[in-house]
């Protein structure tokens, strides 16, 4: 199981900081729940290809990131979950590898 979970805001705060840091760029593109907004990634590659990862919960009870959308339906798909959750942060990761910024490994 998971234990104590960072706010959405410290590890959206570390998040671009780590991503800064490392010479690539990340931006919010919507401020969530400072304390626990759910928090969805879409990595833009260098050709303007774009794909959401989003958290959800693995078999074993922990947290692992998962492909949600990709391509064309990133945009549809981001609008349609931030109308669920409005709690929800947005982080942009323009990046060429968006794994090695993600805590949970991707699935």
């Amino acid at each position: 199981m998971t234990g104590p979970r960072l706010t959405a805001k410290t590890w959206t705060s570390a998040l671009l900081r780590r991503v800064s840091a490392a010479g690539d760029f990340a931006t919010v593109l919507h401020r969530g729940d400072d304390i626990s907004g759910a928090v969805i990634l879409i990595h833009r590659a260098r050709d303007g290809a774009e794909t959401a990862f989003q958290r959800a919960i693995a078999a074993d009870g922990d947290y692992r990131w998962r492909i949600a959308a990709q391509g064309e339906a990133v945009a549809d798909w981001v609008k349609r979950q931030r109308g669920f959750d409005p709690d929800l942060w947005v982080i942009e990761l323009d990046t060429p590898d968006p794994a090695r910024f993600i805590d949970e490994p991707i699935a």
